[in-house]
């Protein structure tokens, strides 16, 4: 299948989703955790353990688009950047691998590039259990769990060895997302990360993410737990047809 480049919209130019000083433009979608501004950053603090994950969205919706920004979270606290984001205002009723399956009414879904800043988070997937550094990860939320390192390629524990060198523990970090068609690819501190073809979304919010369970090591530690963001700025792009082949497995991008 031939794939799409991904061009500057006309006339496109780089949209500030957050202005450093209030949530204008944001709006919870579910969960318990508390989204305020402090010094110039989104905060998303954890309060307690939870039975949803806690979600701040964009009010506009982005389909194809490059998204840029910085996080700094708390070690013991997972995280994530939702992308063409989905919301079940009722019950959702979808089939996958000729099984039924129900997303409850509430809950966001869909890609979610994963924000991982603790070693001791595992996951069964992962022969390194205590080493696993998956942030710019991406995982299908609430439907088909993790699709890069997992069912649309990805070694999981050179994952982690990638990881392990490139995120900056108790620091910011920098993320890039580019979604282009059925191409999701992520870059972390400037490192290509993961890459995927997929169109079960093509359209979504953006949201940020405060995860509802916490690394294996600090069960206790879950309330005040903060994940810190900033200068977010995303650039619309549209995407022409058959200009460069589809990406080959193992080469970087």
């Amino acid at each position: 299948m031939a794939f799409a480049a991904l061009l500057p919209a006309a006339q496109a130019r780089w949209i500030r989703l957050f202005n450093g000083k209030d949530l204008s433009g944001w709006t919870v979608k579910t969960g318990d955790a508390k989204f305020y501004v402090d010094h110039g950053c989104i905060v998303g603090e954890a309060v307690s353990l939870s039975d949803t994950n806690s979600v701040l969205a964009t009010t506009n919706d982005y389909g194809n688009f490059i998204l840029e920004l910085d996080f700094k979270a708390d070690h013991q606290l997972f995280s994530g950047v939702h992308i063409r984001g989905q919301f079940a205002t009722n019950v959702v009723n979808w089939t996958w691998d000729v099984r039924p399956q129900t997303i409850p009414a509430g809950r966001a879904y869909g890609y979610l590039v994963l924000i991982d800043p603790s070693p001791n988070h595992r996951w069964w997937t992962a022969s390194l259990y205590d080493q696993r550094w998956w942030s710019g990860g991406i995982y299908d939320e609430a439907r088909r769990m993790w699709l890069y390192p997992g069912m649309e390629g990805g070694d999981p524990d050179a994952f982690s060895r990638q990881g392990i060198k490139i995120f900056h523990t108790n620091a910011w970090n920098h993320l890039r997302i580019v979604a282009a068609g059925d191409s999701i690819k992520t870059y972390l501190n400037g490192v290509p990360c993961a890459q995927i073809h997929d169109s079960m979304d093509a359209r979504g919010f953006i949201g940020l993410q405060v995860r509802d369970w916490i690394s294996d090591d600090d069960p206790d530690t879950l309330p005040g737990a903060k994940v810190r963001f900033k200068n977010i700025w995303l650039k619309p792009v549209v995407v022409k047809p058959r200009d460069l082949l589809p990406d080959v497995p193992g080469v970087k991008f």
